[in-house]
């Protein structure tokens, strides 16, 4: 081979050295590990036989599949499950606490046992501290969950929540910073009051106004609306206005921490509290809430995003430790970007580059495994945190990967997502306990809930709205994603209303819908079926089994009826049978005018049907009690509860999807009311079920085809284009064990141009940056295909007198490198190779299958040397 200038015309150079395996080769280099696997980069697992809680299993290109074979699909099951668990977890009254609540709502303390038993063990004050993370998650979760399947538990437990908040979480009038959230009460008795002496953190008391706002969008409490005004007031006058400084410091008194009290990238959680307050018509006096936010918009932009290769841009959020934290940050971070894209111009490549450095940042440790598996990026949650606790950070990343995939129209991103997720609802069982170590142990979620349930409840509604075709339940009717609120929605047979709290312009919501619609209204307006949303109408996709996308653009209007030729059935509460002492009420708002109602411990109700999915409807209410649920003669663990602090007509008492196709029994049993209700009742209005059959899509299949470029090392956020035009982005999707707790940049990447001059290229930019270390790998999600591999080289000595090995012979970078498992180099000197120092040189590999839906490069330096990278260019091969 002979050396040449890069780039070339066609997808090949030639080389000095020839080593072009094919594919017969590396199907023979694939092996499997176990469990006692990964002691150094080079034994690292492209696949195991199980992740978390579950068997692997894989779709017919190798990549990670759902385990679970309901045809509601595993993300629709996997929130029924945290659903439940919420519904059954243990309250605690006023003898041991403030008010009457689930205790999720006070402590994130619990156990469950092997029988999926709940136990709140014995506790102290630091486990009330993620009060905010906690409101977040439930507030969030559960008002996209009411839209998404009917159930009116949201009403209870974002009540309770919110209540809590600001009966016992606020600053007195006195304080400093008054009337104001206590995000983090780690002095607080756990079940009373917070002390507002604590780690109150001021980013994390946004998320608390943000999710305060979204409950009286729910609710319409005026008097949580209310209170996120004044909190907006307080964000405001406290604003620093100076461009060079933080708007805010990171804590309402730093005195009590001792560590940084900058503020960081999660500048945009204030930014996204003062945006909607703003959206709502708050806006201050003479717009000071307007002119915080700007300033703040302006920190990020001049002074954040500048610095996105700068560890603690993304770092320093979680409210227990001074960490450099990164999933979390930057997946907050690039939500806000998405909602304001018009805000900033380069949103697409400063998110594309912003969301992946978790990668390579988070996956340094060698004690957390952090890489990819049959395809999907697993990692924990920093550099320093969580050990094995990798799915975690994966319900984190995945939704903001797809939905920045969605609205970019990135295939990379939402493929990245798409594997991410399925793997992560690996992590729990039927009975509640989740397994959240990638070798099946509980870490994080064996103590924390909210890392257990609700905060992975929240982020699979975000995952279930941006994907409905490949997650969305098959055959059954949901609202997937709504731009605004919805705060009432009846799912009826053939007919489905709902309600949004406004709808401004732009207004969209998409449904899943096991029928075609026959007529959609807004208001009592009919909408008409259009090609595209310029105007209010509506959209339809068909599905291959048959549901329909439906998207409804509804400007102006805010009550919404879809009706169509639904194949579930009813069965009406008089064709039901029961037992013991129960009532026919009239009621107005119910299906057929009447209800059956009982009071009675014991009494019970019971209907068969033939189906895979079933729903029971009923009323709620103050004086609404508990009952006990048998599905085929098996009790439950979760349980009905028809309390609500208001009352709800035609509501979703209980549902249950992915069931075998044949004749099954419901029956329930009334039991004691919780301690706020008024009474024992039970109030049953109708039976739905379907044995409509159709399952969904998952996205097996997918995935970047096309050409893929990068430079290592590059720390610009636009893309260099070289001499023939092509777009280069920074290199991010590589890990490099640089040991716990290190930054993987500082550590690997060299940042600054190491030479202007680089001979044998036209395009010097490609090679004067780069990676280096011992041993590393570059993990590249591609979709099924032939494709080639060029890795590039330069060997930069910036300061050659100082990279010499013991004996003080200068470094010489001799490398290995292997794709895929086949050694493709062996100790290439690359100055040698390349003709001489400051000299480029590249290497194809074509015909390379990607293994698992990825194609793995791993790189190891020789002779006490490191080895390098200084650009990659991946595309599909055509022979």
């Amino acid at each position: 081979m002979q050396k040449e200038s890069l780039p070339t015309r066609g997808f090949f150079i030639k080389e000095r050295f020839s080593f072009c395996p094919g594919n017969q080769v590396f199907s023979l280099i694939f092996f499997m590990v176990g469990i006692l696997l990964i002691v150094r980069l080079g034994q690292g697992a492209t696949r195991l036989d199980r992740y978390y809680a579950h068997v692997a299993r894989e779709d017919a290109f190798g990549v990670i599949a759902p385990w679970y074979p309901g045809q509601n699909g595993q993300i629709d099951e996997r929130i029924r499950i945290a659903a439940e668990v919420m519904k059954r977890y243990p309250w605690v009254d006023t003898s041991k606490a403030v008010m009457a609540a689930p205790d999720f709502v006070y402590n994130s303390h619990w156990k469950i046992e092997p029988d999926g038993t709940i136990v709140i063990p014995p506790t102290n004050d630091w486990m009330c501290g993620d009060l905010s993370q906690r409101a977040w998650s439930i507030i969030k979760g559960l008002t996209a969950h009411y839209r998404y399947t009917g159930d009116p538990m949201a009403f209870v437990y974002i009540a309770l929540t919110a209540d809590y908040i600001l009966d016992y979480g606020q600053t007195d009038a006195q304080h400093p910073w008054p009337e104001f959230p206590i995000s983090t009460p780690t002095k607080g008795k756990a079940y009373g009051k917070c002390d507002p002496t604590g780690r109150n953190q001021l980013d994390l008391c946004a998320i608390i106004g943000t999710e305060i706002l979204r409950a009286y969008k729910l609710t319409g409490n005026p008097r949580y609306l209310s209170a996120a005004k004044h909190w907006g007031n307080v964000f405001a006058a406290k604003c620093n206005f100076d461009p060079e400084l933080p708007p805010w410091n990171r804590y309402v008194d730093p005195s009590v921490v001792g560590w940084s009290d900058e503020l960081t990238g999660s500048t945009t959680l204030i930014l996204e509290f003062l945006d909607d307050l703003i959206r709502m018509g708050h806006t201050g006096k003479d717009d000071i809430i307007v002119k915080a936010r700007d300033a703040g918009r302006a920190y990020l932009t001049d002074q954040m995003l500048p610095q996105w290769l700068v560890n603690d841009t993304w770092g320093r959020n979680y409210w227990d430790w001074d960490n450099p934290v990164m999933c979390g940050i930057t997946s907050m971070c690039g939500d806000y970007i998405l909602k304001n894209r018009a805000v900033f111009p380069n949103w697409k490549t400063d998110l594309r580059n912003i969301l992946s450095l978790i990668f390579n940042r988070n996956s340094v440790d060698p004690q957390s495994h952090g890489e990819v598996y049959n395809g999907a990026w697993a990692f924990p949650e920093s550099s320093t945190c969580c050990g094995t606790s990798l799915s975690y950070n994966q319900y984190t990343a995945a939704p903001t990967f797809i939905r920045f995939g969605v609205i970019a129209d990135d295939e990379w991103a939402r493929e990245i997502g798409r594997r991410m997720i399925i793997m992560a609802t690996y992590d729990s069982q039927e009975n509640g306990v989740v397994s959240d170590g990638l070798f099946g142990q509980t870490v994080a979620t064996g103590e924390w809930s909210n890392l257990a349930h609700p905060w992975p409840l929240c982020q699979l509604m975000e995952v279930l709205a941006w994907m409905p075709e490949q997650f969305g339940p098959g055959r059954e009717n949901h609202i997937m994603r709504t731009t605004s609120v919805v705060n009432s929605v009846i799912y009826d047979k053939g007919r489905i209303r709902y309600t949004t709290y406004d709808a401004p312009a732009e207004t969209q919501d998409v449904l899943r819908l096991a029928f075609r619609p026959d007529t959609i209204r807004a208001d009592s307006h009919p909408l008409e079926i259009r090609s595209d949303l310029k105007a209010n109408g509506y959209t339809l996709k068909r599905l291959s089994n048959s549901d329909y996308i439906v998207t409804i653009r509804h400007d102006g209007y805010t009550n919404i009826e879809v009706t169509g030729d639904d194949p579930q059935e009813v069965v009406e509460n008089e064709n039901l049978k029961y037992h013991g002492k129960w009532n026919v009420e009239a009621c107005e708002h119910a299906r057929g005018g009447t209800i059956h109602t009982t009071s009675v411990i014991g009494d019970s109700m019971t209907v068969c049907f033939r189906g895979n999915q079933v729903r029971l409807i009923g009323r709620v209410d103050p004086a609404g009690g508990r009952a006990d649920i048998y599905l085929d003669d098996v009790k439950q663990k979760t349980r009905i509860d028809c309390w609500n602090p208001a009352p709800r007509h035609q509501q979703v008492l209980y549902y249950n999807g992915g069931l075998g196709e044949e004749e099954h029994e419901l029956k329930i049993v009334c039991q004691e009311k919780n301690p706020l209700s008024k009474g024992n009742n039970l109030y049953v209005d109708a039976l739905q079920f379907s044995a409509a059959t159709g399952m969904s899509e998952f996205g097996q299949g997918s995935g970047p085809m096309g050409v893929q470029r990068m430079i290592f090392g590059y720390p610009k956020r636009k893309d260099y284009f070289d001499s023939h035009g092509n777009a280069w982005r920074p290199a991010t999707e590589f890990v490099i064990r640089s040991g716990y707790g290190s930054d993987s940049v500082e550590k690997s990447w060299w940042q600054d141009r190491r030479s202007m001059y680089i001979g044998n290229t036209n395009d010097e930019e490609l090679f004067r940056y780069g990676v280096h270390g011992k041993e590393f790998q570059v993990n590249l999600t591609v979709g099924p295909g032939s494709y080639y591999v060029k890795l590039m080289f330069a060997d930069t000595p910036l300061h050659w007198f100082l990279e010499r090995d013991k004996d003080g012979h200068r470094v010489l970078h001799t490398v290995s490198a292997e794709i895929n498992g086949v050694k493709v180099m062996r100790e290439v000197n690359i100055s040698e190779a390349a003709g001489g120092m400051f000299r480029a040189i590249s290497f194809t590999f074509p015909d390379i299958e990607p293994q698992h839906g990825i194609i793995n490069i791993r790189l190891q330096g020789n002779n006490d040397g490191e080895a390098i990278l200084q650009a990659l260019e991946v595309g599909p091969y055509d022979g």
